[in-house]
């Protein structure tokens, strides 16, 4: 699973379009915030934390936030905008619809029955000059607690 010390994963991933290919930056500090699907009740709760706090993690030096879902980016682009100031927020919604960077990052687990085989733990990275420095994992993928806004945010 991603830990600190992790660096990050060489993959191609995409934001709004399928030309658009999303670079995480190599130097400064960022969010990675890993959630199972989009449009569903838990990460549907989660993502407004992050999107209403940007400024206070901007604050604290965070130069960015990634939520990085196993989607296509169509599916991600519409997310996005389903939020109140979602098409306003510096906030990125990423697709990464073949599971790769979640493979490649050990956060992924098997959803078979409800959305897919492969989807994304829940979880969130603070990552700095391309490694992992924190961590915040949920125990179980349905629950926003230890990944949530407020309790990243505190941690900073």
């Amino acid at each position: 699973m991603v830990a600190v010390g992790s660096t990050l994963p060489k993959v191609t991933l995409w934001e709004n379009k399928p030309e658009e290919v999303v670079e995480f930056p190599s130097q400064g500090k960022f969010i990675i915030v890993g959630v199972p699907g989009a449009f569903t009740p838990p990460c549907s709760s989660q993502v407004p934390g992050y999107i209403a706090n940007e400024k206070q993690f901007a604050a604290k030096g965070i130069s960015g936030i990634y939520v990085v879902a196993v989607n296509d980016v169509f599916v991600t682009k519409a997310w996005k905008k389903s939020f109140d100031g979602g098409e306003q927020s510096g906030v990125h919604f990423v697709a990464d619809w073949n599971g790769e960077f979640t493979k490649a990052f050990d956060a992924g687990f098997d959803a078979s029955g409800l959305l897919g085989p492969l989807r994304s733990k829940r979880y969130a990275a603070v990552v700095e000059n391309g490694k992992v420095v924190k961590v915040f994992i949920e125990n179980e993928v349905t629950d926003v607690d230890i990944s949530s806004a407020d309790k990243v945010l505190s941690s900073l």
